[in-house]
C-alpha cells in the first residue's frame, strides 16, 4: 500500500497527472411529493417468489417505483423482504454522479435482506443512461436535492414503510445532496450513512476550471461558463453544463452541513482521489452524532459497480463490501 500511495504522489507531481487527477471528478460530478403522482409497477423482476405461491411470509422482492416531481418521473427499484400487515424501516439510496439505481442495487438488496425496504433511484438528468426524465443539461446539485425530498416524502407514504424509520444512504455527489436533504428535513431522516461524499465539488469545479485554461481553449471557459465536451476519457463522459457549474462554484457547503442532529456515519477510503479524505475527517467533526470509518487502500468507489473505470486508469481495486457492508448494517441499527 506504501508502494502505491507513493506512486501516486509522484504522479500527482507533474502537471499532466494533476490535471488528469482534477479532469478525472468531472466523471462523478457532471454528467415532498404527491400520494396521486407515485406509481407501484406490476413486475417483480428479481422475486424469490414462485409466480404462483401465496405470500404467508417475508421474500425478498423488487418492484419498479416511480413518483412525480411536477411533470418529471422519478425511476427507481424498491427492494424489500417484508413480513406482510407490517411496516418496516427504510433505506434511501442516492447513487453518485454519472451513474444510475444499479450501481446502488448491491447494497438495496443486502439491505432489504435484513428486513428493511431499500429504494435506490435515478435522478432526474443525472447521466444520459438514467431511466428518470429529465435532461442532463438542467442538472444540478440542487435539483437533484428536490428529487430526493420528492422520494423521501413518497417513501414514507407507503404502507409498508415505518416513517419514523427513514434512513439516507448517498455515494460521493448522491452523499453530498443526502447530506443537504438531511439538514432540511431532519425530522424525516432517521439516520444518514455516506459514502466518500463529495463536500468539495465547488473546490473541484473551480480548479477545473482554473486548469483548463492554464491548458488552453479546451471549450468557452469564460466566467467557468460551458466547460465543453472534452471528448471521451476511458469510456467515460467529460461534459459539464454551464448551469450546473454556476449553481455550485460559489455554494458553501461547509456552512449549509453539520446541524443534522441523528447519528451520522461516513465511510471513506484512504486513498481517495477525486474527494480526499480531509474532507470527511472535517465533516465529521461539524455533526453532533457522527463517526468515520476509514477503509484502508479503498479509493472513489467500494466495488466495481461504483469504481467504474477509474480503476483501470489509476490502477485501483474496489473490492471492499465485505468491510463496508458490516459498517452499514451497524448504523442502521442504531
Amino acid at each position: 500500500m506504501d508502494t502505491m500511495k507513493k506512486t501516486f504522489e509522484m504522479r500527482v507531481r507533474t502537471p499532466f497527472f494533476k490535471l488528469l487527477g482534477i479532469t478525472l471528478f468531472a466523471t462523478f460530478f457532471c454528467a415532498c411529493g404527491n400520494d396521486n403522482n407515485n406509481t407501484l409497477g406490476d413486475e417483480n423482476n428479481e422475486s424469490e417468489r414462485g409466480k404462483d405461491s401465496t405470500i404467508t411470509e417475508a421474500v425478498l422482492d423488487s418492484v419498479e417505483f416511480s413518483c412525480k416531481k411536477g411533470d418529471l418521473k422519478i425511476y427507481g427499484l424498491m427492494y424489500t423482504k417484508v413480513t406482510p400487515g407490517k411496516k418496516a424501516p427504510a433505506v434511501i439510496l442516492s447513487h453518485s454522479s454519472s451513474l444510475t439505481h444499479a450501481a446502488m442495487r448491491d447494497y438495496a438488496r443486502q439491505i432489504a435482506n435484513l428486513g428493511m425496504v431499500a429504494y435506490c433511484f435515478d435522478f432526474c438528468g443525472g447521466s444520459s443512461e438514467s431511466k428518470s426524465d429529465g435532461s442532463t443539461e438542467d442538472m444540478t446539485v440542487f435539483t437533484k436535492e428536490e428529487d430526493l425530498k420528492t422520494v423521501l416524502a413518497a417513501v414514507s407514504k407507503l404502507d409498508i414503510v415505518d416513517a419514523d424509520s427513514i434512513y439516507l444512504l448517498g455515494s460521493s455527489e448522491g452523499g453530498l445532496v443526502s447530506a443537504l436533504v438531511a439538514e432540511d428535513c431532519p425530522k424525516d431522516v432517521r439516520g444518514l450513512i455516506l459514502f466518500y461524499p463529495a463536500f468539495n465539488i465547488p473546490e473541484l469545479v473551480n480548479q477545473f476550471g482554473d486548469l483548463m485554461n492554464q491548458w488552453g481553449n479546451l471549450g468557452n471557459w469564460g466566467n467557468l461558463g460551458n466547460l465543453g465536451n472534452l471528448g471521451n476519457l476511458g469510456g467515460m463522459s467529460m461534459s459539464m453544463s454551464e448551469t450546473y457549474i454556476n449553481a455550485i462554484k460559489d455554494y458553501d457547503v461547509w456552512s449549509n452541513i453539520g446541524t443534522y442532529p441523528n447519528p451520522v456515519t461516513i465511510i471513506h477510503g484512504s486513498a481517495d482521489i477525486i474527494v480526499p479524505i480531509s474532507n470527511s475527517e472535517r465533516a465529521v467533526k461539524l455533526y453532533p452524532d457522527a463517526k468515520l470509518h476509514v477503509i484502508e487502500g479503498a479509493n472513489h468507489g467500494f466495488n466495481a459497480a461504483n469504481l467504474g473505470s477509474l480503476g483501470s486508469m489509476m490502477g485501483a481495486s474496489a473490492d471492499y463490501d465485505n468491510q463496508v457492508l458490516p459498517i452499514v448494517f451497524q448504523a442502521l441499527h442504531r
